[in-house]
Formats: C-alpha cells, sequence, structure tokens
C-alpha cells in the first residue's frame, strides 16, 4: 500500500500543492506512511513522513477528548452552566459544558476578524474579549453554529479544573500514554520547530466588488491583507496566525501518522472511557460546513463522507496548511491527510482539493 500512497500523493503535488503526508492505520497494525512534494519551497527541503504540520481545527478533537476525560472521572458536570467557572460571561447561566464543545454555546466567532499580528503573544482571555467586540452573541443551545471561541473557553475550563496549563494537560493524559512523540500543543509547550513544514498560501487578486463576500459565498477566511499581497502565485504564511491567538481551537502540530494512531487509539477507547465516547460520537444535529465534508456535529467530531463510507473525524486549516483526519467504525481503519497549501477560499483548490484524495485514499485502505 505504500507504494500506492506515495504514488496518489505524487499525483496530488504535481497538481500543484507543495507538499503532503498521508498516513493509513489498519486496526491492529502500525500506520502506513508517505509524503511527496516539499517541506520548504525556497530551501527546496523535501516534506518527509516526520515533519510537522500545523493541524488547526483537529486540535479540538484532542481538547474535547480531553474535557470528556475530565467529565469521565467526575471532575465536572457536562450539563453544568458554566457560570460557575466564567461568572462574567454573557448568558453563562444557558452555557453548559457540553454546548463548549458541539457548537451549540452561541458565542460570537473571532476567527475571521483576528488580525494577523505574527508576533503577538495572545491571552485566552484576549480571543474571547476581542471575539465579543467584532460579533453578536447568539441564544446557547438552539442550533450548530461553529465556535472556535467555544473551543478557547473549553480550554480555559481545563485550566481551572486541573489547577495546570491545557498543553500539560494534553501531554499527560493523552500523548505521553499513547506514544504521541510527534504531537505538540504549540501554544503552550516547546516543539522541535525545525520540523515544521513551511505553510504557503494562495491569495488570488479578487474583483474589488467581492473583497467583502461572505465566507460561504468564497469571501476569504482571514484577514491577511495588512501582511500578504494578492498574487497568483503561493506564498510564504507559515508565521502568519500565531500559535497563541489559535490556543484550544487549533494550535496543534502533528504528523499524519500520530493523528491516525489518536484516532484509532479514541475509538478503541483508549483516550475516553467506551461509555463516554457518545459525549464526543452523540447527538449529532445537521452542521453544514462551506467548502468541507463535514456534514452533522458532535463534539470534537463530525459526521462525514469520504470513499463512499460514512466516517468520523475533523478538518482543520491554518493559513498555509490543511488537514482532514477521520475514522471508517466498521472496518476500524483510520486516515490523515497533511498538506503545506491552503487559501482563505474555503472552494480554492487548495483548500478543498484535498477531499478527493482522501476519497482514494479510503477506498484503497478499504480494499475497494
Amino acid at each position: 500500500m505504500h507504494e500506492a500512497l506515495t504514488r496518489t500523493l505524487d499525483a496530488f503535488v504535481a497538481k500543484g500543492i507543495v507538499g503532503a503526508s498521508a498516513a493509513v492505520l489498519l486496526s491492529g497494525a502500525e500506520p502506513i506512511v508517505a509524503a511527496s512534494g516539499l517541506a520548504d519551497r525556497e530551501k527546496r527541503l523535501p516534506f518527509a513522513p516526520d515533519n510537522l504540520s500545523k493541524v488547526g481545527s483537529c486540535t479540538k478533537t484532542f481538547v474535547a477528548a480531553m474535557l470528556v476525560r475530565l467529565i469521565a472521572d467526575g471532575l465536572v458536570d457536562p450539563d453544568a452552566p458554566v457560570a460557575r467557572w466564567f461568572p462574567t460571561l454573557p448568558k453563562s447561566h444557558r452555557i453548559t459544558v457540553r454546548h463548549l464543545i458541539n457548537h451549540r454555546s452561541a458565542l460570537p466567532e473571532f476567527e475571521f476578524d483576528m488580525p494577523m499580528a505574527p508576533g503577538r503573544v495572545w491571552t485566552p482571555q484576549e480571543i474571547v474579549d476581542l471575539a465579543f467586540s467584532v460579533r453578536p452573541q447568539g441564544e446557547p443551545g438552539l442550533a450548530f453554529a461553529y465556535s472556535n471561541t467555544g473551543y478557547v473557553l473549553a480550554g480555559m475550563l481545563v485550566e481551572k479544573l486541573t489547577q495546570d496549563t491545557l498543553a500539560g494537560q494534553i501531554r499527560k493524559r493523552i500523548l505521553l500514554p499513547l506514544g504521541l512523540a510527534d504531537t505538540f500543543a504549540a501554544a503552550g509547550e516547546p516543539f522541535p520547530v525545525a520540523r515544521l513544514v513551511r505553510g504557503y498560501y494562495w491569495r488570488p487578486a479578487l474583483d474589488p466588488t467581492a473583497v467583502d463576500l461572505p465566507v460561504e459565498k468564497g469571501g476569504e477566511m482571514w484577514k491577511t491583507g495588512a501582511v500578504l499581497g494578492f498574487s497568483d502565485d503561493l506564498q510564504d504564511s507559515t508565521d502568519l496566525f500565531p500559535f497563541s491567538g489559535a490556543y484550544a481551537a487549533g494550535d496543534i502540530v502533528s504528523t499524519a501518522a500520530d493523528l491516525v494512531r489518536f484516532l484509532g487509539a479514541l475509538f478503541a477507547g483508549r483516550v475516553v472511557p467506551f461509555q463516554h465516547l457518545g459525549l464526543m460520537t452523540g447527538d449529532r444535529i445537521a452542521a453544514g460546513f462551506p467548502g468541507t465534508r463535514m456534514a452533522t456535529s458532535g463534539a470534537g467530531l463530525f459526521g462525514m463522507r469520504y470513499g463512499g463510507r460514512e466516517v468520523s473525524g475533523h478538518q482543520g486549516s491554518m493559513p498555509g496548511y490543511v488537514t482532514v483526519m477521520a475514522h471508517e467504525l466498521r472496518s476500524g481503519v483510520s486516515v490523515a491527510l497533511t498538506t503545506n497549501s491552503g487559501s482563505g477560499n474555503r472552494f480554492s483548490f487548495y483548500a478543498a482539493g484535498l477531499h478527493g484524495v482522501l476519497d482514494d485514499i479510503l477506498t484503497m485502505a478499504l480494499g475497494r
């Protein structure tokens, strides 16, 4: 399978992606891993399987699992109002712990309005304050509304409950027990920066009338204009979005191999007890998310469709990086694909082109 996986990635890179890595975990086996293209275009360094990638919102699966672990340990009730820990948070008496991770908190979103300030160090509270300063708050518990802010607060809650950093708890309770030596919560702990692939961002010149289009209509996800001009070429965007500005919503760096190991362990009951896994996989509701395959939302896991199969997993994006990881329950197969090319336009090839590749990888893994 390794040769076929490499050929699939080679074909993807030939279409214009700078570099990519993929991993397949068959039940009870070690990951099959391949990579293609470049980790650093300027230095012409190859993308190796052990290179680290920013995995963006795939971080949310780790954070949701971390919080569910604390629920399983009896440290917090999933239906407790968060007012106990965040008394000044608007509507906190109607927002539950569960709402923070299942995207029903109705908290205002910050991602589309966060200034690209590469050298800035954000505190989690500053991120929450930014969200409330730029967007309105909705009514908790009524409907799905993707919320990075909810996950920032989930990370803050983990810290309040454990009197430890979020990064420290993820390492202690998830990464070390599973032997995930190539995964780091980068906002809260050091990591081998030299192994991080450079990220490349496609920001072509737009029709002036289209600049303010909403994201779901093809507009840009991030406010990169102050630090990145228009270009038809891919531009280095590695340092645009500081890890501290993502925090619990998207600060993890990892490899495709570690991502499939994590998913395999999660669904094997080795991260959260089986009886609590339903807090992540159950109670799903429709969750249309433009430019992705994420169709129904649980907590840290979305129902998606790849290779003609229903899978559970997550997609993550940061400027210049796109990652998808998925687990097919019936077969026990987990797959992951990381790329170091991306775009603020979710419908562009650089943001959405990996979906067809993951279709092929899962089909290959399932032997069809």
